[in-house]
């Protein structure tokens, strides 16, 4: 799969101070790529509810911002032990 399909842009984008780490990291191990995916697509999923106008659009949006935190926190715990 291309890496401009991948979350690795995302992830590039918002941790720019780690680049070279991340990308080292995700060219050789794939349980990273995998939650650079995630990622991903909680990113999508927030931009998505905070665009949305529906009643659950509020507490989706919640939601999805404490998994991206969740999320941020353990690619960083993963850039750490690379080093």
């Amino acid at each position: 799969m291309p890496i401009a399909y991948t979350g690795l842009p995302i992830v590039l984008a918002e941790f720019p101070e780690h680049q070279e780490r991340i990308k080292r990291l995700f060219k050789r191990n794939e349980a990273f790529q995998c939650l650079c995916e995630d990622y991903r697509q909680c990113f999508e999923a927030l931009k998505y509810w905070n665009r949305c106008d529906s009643e659950e659009a509020q507490a989706r949006g919640e939601e999805y911002e404490r998994l991206l935190r969740d999320l941020a926190e353990e690619i960083l715990l993963n850039v750490n032990e690379a080093k």
